[in-house]
This record gives C-alpha cells, sequence and structure tokens, in this order.
C-alpha cells in the first residue's frame, strides 16, 4: 500500500542562457534526478513545435524507479524572448506505487488546477524564493493530506475490487502480466481506444500523449488472469529518440492508423520497422494493425482491402475499430491477450 509520505513536489524553470533547471523540491531529491525531471518537463511539453500541454503528463524515470505527475506552467513576462516564461510542476512518486496515482489521477488533478493558479499569480507578482518554497511545502502538505484519504480509502476497501468475482472455484487460476505498447502518428484514436477498453468511456477532446502513459487492464481468458499494462507512446516526432527505450520487453504491440487520414496509414511501415530496431518482432511479440475511426465511413480514405494488404506483408492480424461507438475495441484486446499467452506458454515448453 502507498506510503503517503513518499512523495515530492518539484518545480522547474527554463533558463534562456542554462535552459530546463530544477529550482526547488520539497521534500528535497538529488540535483540529478531534478535535472532529469526539468528536461523532460519543459523540453517535451513545452517544444517550440507545440503549445504548451494544460493536461497532465505522466513521465517515467526507470534508473531511479521513480515516476511524476507533471503539470507544465506558462504566465507572461514581457522582458524574455517571446514574450512568456515557463515552468513545471512535478509530483514525484516510487514507480511501485503508480496505479493509486493513475487510478485516482482525476482527484490529483484538481490541485494541480489551484497549484498552476496559485504559482503563476506568485511569479506574475515577482515573489521571492523564500515566499515560492513556502507555498510548495504547503502544497506538499495538500498533496499528503489528499493521499493520506485516499490511502485510507483503498485499505478500507480492501484495493482493488473485481466487478464480476467468481463464485468460489477449486480450480487454479494463472495469473499473468504482460506488456503491450499502442503506436502510431498523432491523433489517429490511441489514447482514446485504450480509454474506451480500460474505462468504456471515450475522450471527445484530443490531448496529446507526454511520452508514455501507461493504464493497467485485467481480463480473463480461459480461465487465466491476465493483466494487461498498456502503454500509449506519443506519436510525435520529438519523442522518437525516447520512445525507442519504451519498446524493451513488449509481448504485444498495437500498430493504430486513422482510416480517414491516409498519411497515417502510410507511416505504418516505418513505425513498423522503428520498434523492430528493438525488439525481435516475429519471435517475441504479437503485433496487430488497427485502423480506427471506423464510424466515420464518408470520410474514410484507407479500404479494408489496402490496410488487410500491408498486414499480408507484416505478416500480422488486422483490426477495424471505433473508438467512438466501442465497436471492435474489445475484440481485439481480447484477441491480442489470447495469443499472447499462447506464444509464452509455446516459449515455456521449448
Amino acid at each position: 500500500m502507498l506510503n503517503p509520505l513518499d512523495f515530492s513536489l518539484v518545480f522547474c524553470e527554463f533558463d534562456e542562457v542554462m535552459g530546463p533547471l530544477p529550482k526547488f523540491s520539497f521534500p528535497e531529491i538529488n540535483y540529478e534526478l531534478g535535472l532529469q525531471i526539468a528536461t523532460k518537463s519543459i523540453d517535451l511539453l513545452s517544444g517550440n513545435e507545440s503549445p504548451i500541454s494544460k493536461s497532465l503528463a505522466f513521465l517515467p524515470f526507470p534508473a531511479e524507479e521513480k515516476k511524476a505527475i507533471v503539470r507544465n506552467i506558462e504566465w507572461q513576462d514581457r522582458k524574455l524572448r517571446g514574450g512568456s516564461a515557463v515552468s513545471s510542476i512535478s509530483l514525484v512518486f516510487n514507480e511501485a506505487d503508480d496505479l493509486i496515482f493513475y487510478k485516482y489521477v482525476k482527484d490529483l488533478e484538481i490541485i494541480f488546477d489551484d497549484v498552476s493558479k496559485k504559482i503563476v499569480q506568485l511569479k506574475t507578482l515577482k515573489a521571492s524564493k523564500e515566499q515560492i518554497l513556502d507555498e510548495l511545502r504547503k502544497i506538499h502538505g495538500i498533496f499528503l493530506n489528499r493521499l493520506a484519504e485516499l490511502n485510507k480509502q483503498e485499505t478500507y476497501f480492501g484495493g482493488e475490487v473485481e466487478a464480476f468475482p467468481e463464485v468460489s472455484s477449486n480450480k487454479k487460476v494463472d495469473e499473468y502480466l504482460f506488456k503491450v505498447i499502442v503506436c502510431g502518428d498523432p491523433a489517429c484514436g490511441k489514447t482514446s481506444s485504450i480509454l474506451r477498453f480500460t474505462q468504456s468511456a471515450f475522450r471527445r477532446t484530443y490531448i496529446p500523449t507526454i511520452g508514455v502513459n501507461m493504464t493497467k487492464k485485467e481480463v480473463q481468458v480461459n480461465n487465466k488472469k491476465i493483466n494487461l499494462v498498456l502503454w500509449d507512446l506519443a506519436g510525435h516526432i520529438k519523442f522518437q529518440v525516447m520512445r525507442r527505450h519504451f519498446y524493451e520487453g513488449a509481448k504485444g504491440i498495437i500498430l493504430l492508423f486513422d482510416t480517414t487520414r491516409r498519411i497515417t496509414f502510410e507511416s505504418i511501415p516505418q513505425w513498423y520497422q522503428d520498434i523492430k530496431k528493438g525488439i525481435n518482432l516475429q519471435n517475441e511479440t504479437i503485433t496487430y494493425l488497427c485502423g480506427n475511426k471506423i464510424d466515420l465511413r464518408a470520410e474514410r480514405q484507407v479500404s479494408s482491402e489496402q490496410a488487410i494488404e500491408i498486414t499480408k506483408k507484416l505478416n500480422i492480424e488486422y483490426f477495424e475499430t471505433s473508438a467512438l461507438t466501442g465497436e471492435n475495441i474489445d475484440q481485439m484486446f481480447y484477441s491480442l491477450a489470447k495469443k499472447i499467452v499462447e506464444l509464452y506458454e509455446h516459449s515455456m515448453l521449448k
């Protein structure tokens, strides 16, 4: 269970000479980790090619076994180049505790909204370092209280509860944990497809993924309990170098394109080759091609026949889905889970 005391808040700023820098942390973290957080949260979230992200993002720091929830903050400053300043506030926690943060991210988002407004107010008024650090301590206390409440709630209800628990049975249930990565160009519906599968919901507003988002979903296939950890990889080119670190260990891959935008389909071979550089696609993973947004029939630019043709060349399976209506979403993920288990069990017999 999560230890509510085991997290830190880190405030970073972009310095026009030095670049992204960690300014304050409470409780204090090591400077090297602070630099990594500053670089990822500011350089990646607010690159020159895209506007400041107003949504929260999860960023991994695997070498330190840490993750961070990040919110970028921007305010007007005429003295700076471009007329605005950029900073970030990050809640840094142990990687092992990530499930509770994913589960209750909406609760924490409300606090982040208030934090952002307060920091903009302080920076606009040219507050001193002591004032900002004092505010960071107060914010840490607010997060501490909320996380303690959530931790207590998890303990009271016994943690995760199955929606449809099995009636008592003497049958042994095998349990597996597999990593699945979902790749494709920006705005194809990767995040929405995962959201539809894991929460039966659809996000109508497009929010670009920052680096990677991870979601866990438990499914039952042939009396086997399968935990799929779904890695939603950012499609933007500026995340290309970072993405390659996330391919390793994947047992399932979904290459997703938008059936209403042909350019996203034409980039599939490039995605396939990029992943192939990091892992053995033929012997270690199950790969599916997914054509999303089939509900937009009048706007379709890629036919089923064209998609099937490329799957023959790559020797992979094809699904057509709609994250909006949910059509074929569950079927695709359950089919993938089943194939992954079959491949894994076959390899164990060798």
